[in-house]
């Protein structure tokens, strides 16, 4: 996809997610002008600042997710790695992570725990309450981390664009959890691959 397709896609993605709330702002806004009921205006004014501070979190959440935080390379080993990111997750309970393999790398230890963190503690775990996630690392050209939802279909999620800001709302809380992930991959050297057909994701990093 060329570069100017992938800018028109994110703006058109954050500005369909900002419309909401403006729209509600400016409406308020109008009838404020209009009545001087004071009910209203109390209702007015207490939804122009709840949608003003939608708009905020909105913003802020992009930002966050396009901030990747500096790290050094450093060796770890898998899948102790793995198991430092779910051990402190409140999901841990729906997690499995498989020991096929254990092998050392040098990665940037903290963005990659900064990936897994994102994908489980940002999945809607109250809202599909019967999900699972399963997780394996494999040691070959690359190290891969395969990271498997089951009790979920991500039936409604491109392909090519699925880590688009977001994108993704209707299975992860904020909707940037993936874009930031993406963001951390891309600054990283690692490739992000969304398989709809395994209903995971991959994190391919270079030995």
């Amino acid at each position: 996809m060329h570069e100017v397709d992938i800018i028109e896609r994110v703006i058109r993605n954050i500005a369909h997610e900002v419309r909401n709330p403006l729209t509600t702002v400016k409406g308020y806004a109008q009838l404020l002008s209009q009545k001087n009921e004071p009910a209203l205006i109390v209702k007015s004014q207490h939804m122009i600042i709840e949608q003003s501070e939608r708009i905020d979190t909105i913003f802020t959440q992009l930002y966050d997710a396009f901030t990747v935080i500096d790290d050094d390379r450093a060796e770890c080993t898998f899948p102790e790695v793995l198991y430092t990111v779910v051990e402190e997750s409140p999901y841990s309970e729906y997690i499995t992570i498989e020991r096929n393999a254990q092998f050392r790398i040098s990665l940037y230890v903290n963005r990659f725990q900064q990936c897994l963190s994102s994908i489980i503690n940002g999945f809607n775990w109250k809202y599909f309450s019967g999900a699972s996630l399963h997780i394996n690392a494999l040691k070959d050209l690359h190290c891969i981390v395969n990271i498997s939802f089951s009790g979920v279909v991500f039936d409604s999620i491109p392909e090519d664009i699925f880590y688009y800001p977001f994108q993704c709302k209707q299975f992860f809380s904020k909707g940037t959890e993936l874009f930031k992930v993406y963001c951390i991959a891309q600054r990283s050297g690692w490739q992000f691959t969304f398989l709809k057909e395994r209903n995971g994701f991959t994190l391919e990093i270079p030995m």
